[in-house]
């Protein structure tokens, strides 16, 4: 973890974070083993021999930062959620599967999380009392058939104090859409990253790199006080099996949805395949920036390519954009 300032149009890194485990040791991101978060994958070194899966590997993908300095991390593998000290040293791991530290648990049907689909944001409510966790695709729930073809994604609230939460339906634009980052504007309202995987200018084309305002106040909670395996069911279906009329006639009332800047509109273009992060700088400007993969693509046989951008035949490089919003958020 590194922290930054902001100089101008430039940022200057003024500090790195390790992340390390409850003991000291510095965490990897070698997936989990079995019982806690595997993905199906096996990490390997540079020569392609197979190396161990780690308990305390994190993806991760979302932070939030409390007013003491210890910080919240979440990640795609588990999900985890992971409380850290200023210094980067675990206070408490929290995931689906009731092995975490501390007895605090996230809901059981979130082991169900489609492969490195997992929590990809996570935000802490201006009072700092609530994380907020986005899943970054449905739930393989029952099914990766079922879950696959549905377009309802869970949002998670994790009261700290008590440990208890709540879980909201958000309705993407598509199936397949991808929810890649949350940040808070209020104690119910947030702004929401809804994304393709596809580049402008590529083919096929990008259609879809939207930061959406959600708000939680009148939507139905849809968590299981049962915490089974699959979460709770309607009428005998799974949430992510329910149809939109079904969902109505279940009164299920989803997050409430608005867009407030598309970045396929930027001036030049948004060349990037994935959008990945935001916030908000005061009332009205917008800052979004994108993940680059370290400018590498998947080669194939354990090699790596260079992720050129199509539309502009460069690497690719992580960017941030500031938009000035006309309408103030807040």
């Amino acid at each position: 973890m590194a922290k930054f300032r902001l100089s101008g149009d430039s940022l200057r890194r003024i500090s790195t974070i390790e992340l390390k485990n409850a003991a000291g040791v510095n965490i990897s991101g070698r997936p989990n083993p079995a019982g806690v978060g595997a993905t199906g994958e096996s990490g390997i070194d540079g020569s392609g021999a197979t190396i161990p899966a780690d308990p305390d590997g994190l993806d991760s993908e979302g932070l939030a930062v409390e007013s003491n300095g210890s910080f919240w991390v979440s990640d795609e593998y588990g999900p985890h959620i992971v409380h850290f000290d200023a210094s980067g040293r675990t206070l408490e791991r929290i995931n689906p599967f009731g092995n975490g530290t501390g007895g605090r648990r996230l809901p059981a049907v979130l082991a169900l999380r489609r492969p490195n689909r997992g929590m990809e944001g996570l935000a802490i409510t201006p009072d700092g009392r609530t994380l907020v966790g986005a899943m970054q695709s449905p739930l393989d729930n029952p099914t990766t058939a079922i879950g696959r073809a549905s377009n309802a994604y869970r949002i998670i609230t994790f009261d700290i104090a008590s440990g208890a939460t709540k879980t909201f339906v958000y309705v993407a634009d598509a199936v397949g859409s991808l929810i890649s980052e949350i940040t808070a504007i209020s104690a119910t309202s947030f702004l929401v990253i809804e994304r393709d995987g596809l580049f402008q200018g590529g083919s096929p084309a990008a259609v879809s790199k939207r930061v959406y305002r959600i708000d939680l106040a009148n939507a139905t909670d849809v968590g299981d006080a049962a915490n089974a395996s699959t979460g709770k069911l309607f009428g005998g279906k799974v949430l992510e099996a329910l149809t939109p009329a079904e969902r109505a006639s279940n009164a299920i009332t989803p997050v409430s949805k608005s867009l407030v800047y598309d970045l396929l509109t930027l001036p030049g273009g948004y060349p990037h395949d994935k959008l990945e992060g935001v916030t908000l700088i005061g009332k009205d400007l917008l800052v979004v920036s994108n993940d680059d993969d370290f400018g590498v693509n998947d080669g194939g046989a354990s090699n790596f390519v260079s992720k050129i951008l199509p539309a502009t035949q460069l690497r690719d490089r992580v960017v941030l954009y500031f938009i000035r919003l006309s309408t103030p958020l807040r």
